[in-house]
This record gives C-alpha cells, structure tokens and sequence, in this order.
C-alpha cells in the first residue's frame, strides 16, 4: 500500500530538527581542557596459557599481553614495554620467574616451559612501569620522534590475574590431526594443513646448475642428489610430450641411428634441463639448428601431472633468455608469512654470451604466471662476474631465517666470494628488515655476504687456490699442474677447507701427494669427504672435508676399457657412486672404503660397438629416493641404440626399472614422486610416476533365482593422462588396460614407444568382496587379462540383495581403484505336481465318443496313461535336478 507524503509536515519536522541542532551547538565549550603532561599512563597486562590442559613434560606457551602498544612507539621504533616477567607458581608452591623481557611492537611477549609434575600450576605477569624517553631497547641511541609531548610521562606498574594452568598424566593430543599420507592419487597444491605430504612427499627440482653442456637442469652445485620426495619404482609412464619432431624421417632418407632427429651433438639445443616448482615444470623451448639465444623460442609451463600446458610465453622481455634458476622463497617477518615461486633468468642483449659492455643481467619472474618482476645486474667491471653469472651454480639456503635464497660461492681477483640472493631484497621498513622481490633494479654484488682471500703461505710461499668443490658445510680450495685438457697431474695438489657458512679458513693450506703422471680427478665431495678416481689405474680415493686429511685408498675397483672416460660420481646414504663409460656402476662405503656393489648390464652383443652398453657420463646422473637413476649413452657418437635409461638401488645395486631411452646430454629431474626425462629417440618430454586407474564391475543378470549362479565381470583401466592422446584412444578404444609391474617395461615401450606387444601380459590382482543379505562376506582374488578384464563365476545360497565391491589394491605403477554393483536372488519357482501333469495330459487325449471295447483293453489303457504320466514326471524332476545342479 502507498502512503502519500505530507510536505508541509515534513517540513516542520526539518526545521524542528534544524533549531535543535543550532542550541545544542550553542551549548558546547568552544574551548578543551588542557592535558598536563608529563601524565600517568595506565596500562593493562593480560596472560594465556597455551594449552591448558597439558601434559607433564609436554612444552606450554605462556603469554603476556598489554592491550595495546606504548603511545610513542612507532613500528620497529620508540618505547616498548620493559623488564616484563612472568612468575609461575608450582602446585609444591614453589616459584619460576621466567624473564625480564621486552615486550614486542604489538606490546606482547612469549615464551614456554615444561611442566614436569602432575597438578595445578598458577601463572601471572608482572610490569613495573617505566619513564618514557622515545628509546628503542638494544635499537638506535637516538630516540624516535613519535609523540614527543608525551616524554617524562609515567606507565603505571601492571599485573595480570592469575590464570590456572592444570598439568595431567596422560598427554595431550591435538584436536586437529594433519591427514596421514595418501594412498590414493594425489595432486598439486597440497593443502596447507597437509604437513606430513609437504615432507614427505612434495617436493621440487631447482636446477641449480648445468649438466651436459645445459644452461641448467642439474639439482644445485654439489651435485644431482635430491634428498626429499619420493621416485618412481617403476617404468610405469603418466604422459609424453613432444618438444619437437623426433624419431626416424623416412624415406628417401635412410633408417639408422644416425638418421634419426636430433643427436648428441652439444652444440644444438633441443632441451636444455627441467626446473620444476609446486607441481610446474618450466623448461626453454628452442627452434632452429643451433645453440644459444638466436634459437630460444620460448618458456613453457607444464603441469606436472597431466601434462597440460599452463601458459607459453616469449623467452623474457628481450625474448631471448635462458631459464636459469627455480627458487621458491619463503617470507617471514611481522607483516606475513609464506612462499613465492621464481624464476631466474639470464639474458644478453647481443648475439654475445655478455651484454654490450660486459656485463649481465639475471631476470626474475613470477612462476605462476611468467610476469616479470625485477632485474639483477652484475657491474661494469666485473667481467668475471659476468662469466660466473652464466655458469654460476648454486645451492638452496635451508638454514637461514627466510629458507630458500639462493646461495653461491664464486672467485674474482683475489677473493672468495659467497652470494646470497636473500641480501639484495633486503630493505628497512618502520625500523624493521624486511625481504620483498619488488618491482625495480637491483645490484648483484648487494648480494655479496663475504669476501676472503684465495691467496695463502705455504712455506714462506704465496699460493693461490681455485674453488674446485662445494658443499654446504665446507669449500674445497686447490691447485695443481696438469697437462691441458686432461687429468695427468704432476704428483701434487695442494688444497685448503674453508667454512662455507662464514669463509673462515677451517684446515690448510696442505701439500699432498698423487701418483706421478696419472689422471686423477676430484669426482664428488659431499657429506664430509671428497673423493677422486685414478683412471688409469681404476683406483679410487677419498679425504676428509674436515681435516683434509686421506681416509682410505687406492681402492681397486672392477671397471672396462671404456671405464676411464667420463668418470661420474656423487655421494649419498653413505655411499659413494660412480662409473665412467665402461657400463659399470660401483659404490664404495664411504667410512670403510670397502667395495659396497657393482652392476653392470652385461655383453651388448651387436647393439653397440663398444662391446658393452656404455653410461652416459657429464653430470647426468641423479639420486633420488634411494634410487641411482642413469642412461645409457655414448657422446660423439651416433645415438646408441639400444639405450635404456637405468634405475639402481643404491643399498645394494640391484635393477629397480629401466626402459628403452636416450637422455643424451641432459639431466633427469625429480618431483613429486615423479621422474622427468628429455628421450631423444623421439624427443618427447617423459613423466615417469604412479598413475590413477578406474575399475568397473558388473553382472550381466543383476537378478536371478535361488539355485542359479552369477558371473561378475568388470575391468582394470590406466587412467594416465597420455592415456587420453588421440594416439592412444585410437589404438585402445575401450582404454589402456593396467598390467602389473613385471610387465611395465615391455608394456610401456609398446603403449608409447611403438615397440612389439609383449607375448605374456600379466595383469593385475583384483578383489572381489561380496556382502551377502545377512552381512556376511565372501572374497576371491582374480587376475585380469591382457586387456584388462577379468570374471568371477559365483553360486549365491540365500534369497536377498548382494553387493559385490570390486578392489584393486594398486601397486608400484597404479594407486588403488574401486567400484561397488548389486544383484538380488529371488526365489525358485514351484515345481508342477503329478495330479496337474496327468489331468493336462488327459485333456490332449482325442475328445470323440469311444466305442465300447473289452474291460481287458479298457485296463490297457489305463495301464499306457499312467506309464505316459510316469515318464512325463520323470522327466520334470530330471529337469528339476539338473536346474540345482
């Protein structure tokens, strides 16, 4: 309903309104009282006790809160609250006083305990008071200027009420318990509350530094050990992307190993390494027949699990940058908490490796999206540095306030110089040290967090060492003179250990002696020890990164001809593993000195001229999981067919997988529970890893009668996103069936790589449970076939609705499936009685007037009817019995 406006009411109303608010006006002082300064100022002190209840010996957070901050502090600047205790009074009565403390910006202070007796504990705060003066305690020794006028007031002491703490016997749990580790298919981002997958099982793959003539791939600078995640335990492939044409052209061309697209050639660039960040891998796309920027065609993101490509974009700004770095960098300080996904980029503005006048600049983008972020350039100058910059290797910071700069350790001049990333985004905010990427220039040396000389006496003698290895505890500094090019060294080295957290000199410089002309080489250091190989005499060494001194050796070792060419080592759980190119893979206890394993795949036959199938040396390796993961390969050679990439485990050296492949001169990458991998056979990009699957079943009569039998059928299918490829669909239209480990390899080449079908398929174990109408269970194992399926013949007792729950329990290249059907049994219908089959079968007898005939042929008659309707019952409870059956 409207209701019509009276104007001339609301206008009284208004000018009503109008002349009160003109005397209330009125009525106002036009003056405030002045406030006396100095003042007393109250405060109010507050305490928590985290949690409470809480266990004996289990750890108790005590906080002490003012409602607000002093008046003149201002951020990270000015007065806090000062000498701020807490007293905790024990249930014998006894007292604690934790403390005197400041109190932070928010005017809060924490600490903890640990109550070790049962009983009720009580906790207060206490606050003396304080003059203030504008002074930050242990800050400037100038006071900040916020509020002055308020100087020389007085804070009133405070004290909190008491607060109960009750300790008891038994521990106390969380209420909110982070979910155990999943069994089932699992995919980026992992939940924030998920703590147990962030440690156990996501990880990343920085690509740190180069391996095999790349601009980058390899883990960081120590080597390619990745010490978190998990790796695959079988060939079992999730997807395959091209990066560009591959395998054989065809004709007229001839079909060889030669032939085929791309080689070995390390002066082409078909795929330079991964870097993968939060399930993303991002690697440099190249065109063309060459290397370097003139052939960079772009960045691609990818997701890891699928494969799907998340975004394409021109190489960086100038659209010719190499990918260099991944880093993900986490944020702590007063303002928020968190990590940021980067990546680093090289670029050059001229057809030289250096820009125009020398020197370099790192770029830095945002990994979700690719957007650029800020510049890092090296100065004029430091031509060194430049060079450094594009080789320059680093290593992940996993123990500083903010984990996860990077850090690097490079020589120029006469120095040693440690890097950190972190350094150059450092800037004071409100009187607080802040870490930001933001969006401008920064300076390279920024980053420098020490400098020391490289230059020592050795017997009244100057001696300049190089950086030759790094690891997170110690630098390796030597020098010796050798043949150029080669390892045959003069019978000396003299090396030097320095800290590689504060460049202080820890042993050295000291002299050693080598074996007099013979080609020695520092292969790997790690984990406290260094260790070389003597190649021509196939002997192995190793010293001690703490002292510097020789632990044991020579060690002999098994090895081949080809042994002594590209000599690969690194050192993980206490072993270290390495090989050249005579196919042999050895692992040497590293206290010991004793020979752990050795593997090797035995004669090549006519696969290969060598006699052998040699292993691809340059850095190429790397070491997940427990697992040794190399390739097969030879460089300067046509593609070795047929390669196989090759999966060692390194407690004993036995074969964990292998599959046909040619990495060549790039490096493998580990993510996730994943495995990337470049092949060159038909250059696709390959993720190795557990893949989901779906199972189905069903019955073709869902009801049937008492007495009857029911066949359960169902399939096992791989559900791998390269399984929804065109290629695949065609091939497999009623999907790729799963198979089980034994049988992955052969299966995976035929699926993939266009190999032959395997002639014996064994497929995977299902379960089949059976819930009768009562709740009672019933179980058979099956196996499926070839093609997945698998069937089950079963006799139901009872009348009532079943459920049958088909399982498949996963294995080491499948997670589990599962998939539930029904069937009911009713009862079976009656059976005919005697009486019934006897009056139909009268009723067929002929129905005219019969003449009278003797009694002797009337009882014949009826002696033939009953013997019909004998056999007739006969045969229906024959019919009937066969039916039970």
């Amino acid at each position: 309903m409207n209701k019509k406006i009276d104007k001339s009411k609301t206008m009284a109303i208004t000018f009503v309104l109008i002349l009160t608010a003109s005397a209330l006006l009125i009525a106002l002082p036009t003056t405030t009282a002045d406030l006396s300064l100095p003042v007393d100022i109250p405060v109010y002190l507050y305490v928590t006790i985290s949690p409470n209840p809480v266990g004996v010996n289990q750890i108790c957070y005590l906080q002490a809160m003012f409602t607000g901050p002093l008046p003149t502090s201002h951020g990270m600047r000015g007065d806090r609250h000062e000498n701020v205790k807490i007293e905790v009074t024990e249930p014998d009565g006894s007292k604690t006083v934790y403390g005197p403390y400041t109190a932070g910006m928010t005017g809060g202070v924490v600490t903890h305990f640990y109550p070790d007796r049962v009983g009720d504990y009580t906790i207060q705060a206490f606050y003396p008071g304080e003059i203030l003066d504008g002074m930050f305690p242990g800050g400037t020794p100038e006071p900040d200027g916020y509020h002055t006028e308020l100087w020389g007031s007085r804070v009133l002491p405070a004290e909190s009420d008491p607060v109960t703490l009750t300790v008891t016997e038994d521990p106390v749990e969380p209420i909110y318990k982070t979910p155990s580790l999943p069994d089932y298919y699992w995919t980026r981002p992992v939940y924030a509350t998920n703590w147990d997958w962030g440690k156990e099982i996501a990880s990343n793959w920085y690509g740190l530094d180069s391996a095999g003539f790349t601009t980058y791939g390899k883990y960081d600078v120590v080597g390619g050990f990745d010490p978190y995640g998990k790796a695959p335990n079988s060939p079992h492939i999730l997807w395959a992307k091209s990066v560009r044409e591959g395998g054989q052209p065809g004709g007229p061309l001839p079909s060889d190993q030669s032939t085929q697209f791309t080689s070995t050639d390390i002066t082409v660039d078909q795929y330079d390494g991964s870097i993968i960040l939060a399930g993303v891998l991002y690697y440099t796309k190249y065109a063309g027949w060459g290397a370097g920027h003139n052939y960079i065609e772009g960045w691609e993101a990818i997701d890891l699990r699928t494969g799907e490509v998340l975004w394409s974009k021109p190489a960086g700004l100038s659209g010719k940058e190499f990918l260099r770095y991944g880093q993900i960098f986490r944020w702590h300080n007063n303002q928020g908490f968190g990590s940021h996904g980067f990546l680093w980029s090289i670029d050059s503005e001229s057809s030289s490796i250096f820009g125009p006048t020398g020197n370099m600049v790192f770029r830095i983008y945002d990994a979700f999206t690719g957007k650029h972020l800020a510049n890092v350039t090296t100065e004029e100058g430091e031509a060194d540095t430049s060079t450094y910059a594009r080789n320059l290797a680093c290593l992940t910071d996993i123990e500083g306030e903010n984990p996860g700069g990077l850090l690097a350790y490079y020589t120029f001049g006469d120095e040693l110089i440690m890097w950190n990333s972190t350094k150059i985004f450092e800037y004071e905010s409100a009187g607080q040290i802040r870490t930001a990427v933001r969006f401008q220039n920064y300076t390279f040396s920024d980053g420098v967090q020490w400098r020391v000389p490289r230059t020592f006496e050795l017997n009244g003698q100057p001696v300049t060492l190089g950086l030759t290895r790094v690891t997170r505890e110690v630098l390796l500094l030597t020098t010796r003179q050798t043949f150029s090019f080669q390892g045959m060294q003069f019978g000396w080295m003299i090396a030097a250990g320095i800290d590689a957290k504060t460049g202080n000199l820890l042993w050295g410089p000291v002299n050693q002696t080598r074996p007099f002309l013979r080609d020695i080489n520092l292969v790997a250091a790690r984990d406290g020890y260094w260790f070389e190989y003597d190649s021509d005499k196939h002997e192995a060494y190793a010293y001690s990164l703490t002292n510097g001194q020789k632990v044991w050796g020579p060690v002999a070792v098994p090895y081949d001809a080809y042994s002594s060419q590209n000599v690969w080592a690194d050192i993980a759980y206490g072993k270290v593993y390495f090989n050249g190119g005579g196919g042999i893979v050895n692992a040497i206890d590293l206290e010991t000195g004793e020979l752990a394993w050795t593997w090797n795949r035995g004669s090549a036959g006519y696969d290969t001229p060598f006699g052998i199938y040699p292993i691809f040396g340059y850095r190429t390796q790397t070491i997940s999981d427990g697992k040794l993961f190399i390739s097969e390969g030879y460089l300067y050679t046509p593609p070795l067919h047929p390669a196989r990439r090759i999966v060692l485990n390194c407690t004993d050296g036995s074969l964990v997988w292998s599959i046909l492949s040619y990495s060549s001169r790039t490096s493998g990458a580990h993510a996730d529970g994943c495995f990337v991998e470049h092949n060159a056979f038909d250059n696709r990009i390959y993720v190795y890893g557990k893949g989901p699957t779906a199972t189905a079943v069903s019955m073709k009569n869902n009801v049937i009668p008492k007495g009857n039998s029911v066949l359960i059928e169902g399939t096992v299918i791989d559900k791998s996103p390269g399984t929804e490829d065109y290629a695949l669909t065609a091939r497999f239209p009623n999907g790729v069936p799963a198979v089980a480990d034994e049988s992955m390899r052969e299966w995976m080449e035929f699926v993939y790589m266009q190999q032959n079908c395997p002639e014996d398929v064994e497929g995977v174990e299902v379960f089949i449970k059976i819930q009768d109408p009562n709740g009672d269970y019933y179980s058979a194992r099956v196996t499926t076939d070839a093609n997945g399926k698998f069937s089950h013949m079963w006799a139901p007792a009872i009348v009532g609705e079943y459920k049958v729950t088909a399982l498949f329990e996963g294995s080491e290249s499948y997670y589990p499936s599962q998939e539930t059907a029904t069937f009911g049994v009713d009862e079976a219908s009656a059976g005919v009685s005697a009486d019934e089959i006897a009056e139909k079968t009268a009723g067929k007898l002929p129905g005219y007037q019969a003449p009278e005939m003797p009694a002797y042929l009337t009882i014949d008659l009826v002696i033939v009817i009953l013997a019909a309707v004998g056999v007739v019952i006969g045969l229906v409870a024959y019919m009937a019995l066969r039916k039970q059956k």
